[in-house]
């Protein structure tokens, strides 16, 4: 795993996407793609960057793998 490396996923803020008004819209989760911008020094986890419409989300992720 390096930094700018891509990868897909599913947000959280987007899980609960299901609820509310838009439950009638849409049914299906939504991924994103974006890249690793930053590893934690004792690899403890990673944060992913991904572009949505015209804002950027971030997450952070625990390494698998230590």
């Amino acid at each position: 795993m390096r930094i700018g490396e891509k990868i897909t996923w599913t947000p959280a803020a987007f899980e609960y996407e299901l609820s509310g008004e838009r439950a009638n819209k849409m049914r299906k989760l939504r991924s994103v793609t974006g890249r690793i911008v930053y590893i934690h020094p004792a690899r403890r986890y990673y944060m992913a960057e991904a572009k949505v419409g015209n804002e950027t989300i971030r997450e952070c992720f625990p390494m698998e793998n230590r």
